[in-house]
């Protein structure tokens, strides 16, 4: 019997922080015990050089270590905690069933329909201002955001086929896998089991997946975004249909930022203009199209359900 399956989700939970914990510990002198052999000169000094991405070595070491982070923390981490809570840790994770071609194509939909709102959305949060008293507090946050965006940059910039497929990996496939298998798959569970509600749970889940990329600014339209993809995984039972929205919807911006040449694909501080805002009409267009796609998502569910 695995050791944590008879355990309360407050264990479990405390377990899952424990392993991911451990994993940093981990993955830090691993990284740089495989990177070493590969690298130009001191180890330690490429290290201490690479944040400032002034070098092919650098952003080489930069992404090197993202995929890492990614593979360790988010993929190995989840599936560990798995084994240790079920039998059939495929199912746990609800990785055990293919998805169903209809509702793949429903939450493509939504993809496509909710991009004018959450764009809207992002530019509301884009131009939030703290109050005075506030403000160490709102500098900071917004330092964070320009690192991260600086950092979203630094992977997206190129022109070369091997940078667009080693972002397609990075950025589409392992962080739309690793964060859905994580953050759905086990977080929203235990979450829902602790509140004893399973939207309380799914909004938690999403304010966490949105909280961790540290980008305060665009906090809530991801945090939209996490809570969609958390009533997919949780009305459908099948991870793979939010592991495939998320891939999707990372893959259309590092697909976007490489033909386009920009990585204008979402507003700047200091730079927002509403009065480039989309249409009134459009943003209720968009959210009533969403919510519709939402309901028809749910129904589909139900139906074969009844099938099944």
């Amino acid at each position: 019997m695995p050791l944590l399956e008879n355990t309360s989700s407050g264990k479990q939970l405390f377990a899952l922080l424990f392993i991911l914990a451990a994993s940093v510990f981990i993955l830090s002198p691993l990284g740089i015990l495989i990177a070493y052999p590969f690298v130009d000169g001191n180890i330690f000094t490429a290290l201490q050089h690479m944040n400032l991405a002034q070098t092919a070595q650098d952003i080489a070491l930069l992404k090197y270590f993202q995929i890492v982070s990614q593979l360790g923390l988010f993929i190995v981490s989840s599936y560990i905690f798995s084994l240790l809570v079920s039998k059939k840790p495929f199912a746990y994770l609800g990785l055990n069933k293919n998805p169903k071609i209809t509702l793949i194509g429903i939450a493509f939909l939504i993809g496509i329909v909710s991009t004018p709102f959450l764009n809207w959305v992002m530019e509301l949060n884009s131009s939030l201002h703290l109050p005075s008293a506030l403000a160490p507090f709102e500098n900071w946050m917004r330092q964070m955001e320009m690192d991260a965006e600086r950092l979203t940059e630094i992977f997206l910039r190129g022109s070369a086929w091997s940078t667009l497929l080693t972002n397609l990996f990075m950025m589409a496939l392992l962080a739309g896998l690793g964060e859905e298998l994580l953050l759905r798959g086990i977080v929203q569970p235990l979450f829902i089991k602790l509140t004893k509600n399973a939207h309380i749970g799914i909004w938690l889940a999403a304010a966490l997946f949105s909280f961790m990329h540290f980008q305060f600014f665009g906090f809530v339209p991801r945090m939209l975004l996490g809570a969609l993809f958390g009533y997919y995984y949780y009305w459908s039972r099948n991870l793979w249909i939010p592991i495939i929205a998320h891939i999707a919807n990372n893959a259309a911006i590092v697909i976007y930022t490489f033909y386009s040449g920009t990585t204008d694909y979402a507003p700047k501080l200091g730079d927002v203009d509403t009065t480039n805002s989309p249409s009134a009409l459009l943003i209720i267009l968009s959210f009533s199209l969403s919510f519709a796609g939402l309901l028809f998502f749910y129904r589909e569910r139900l139906k074969q359900s009844k099938q099944e």
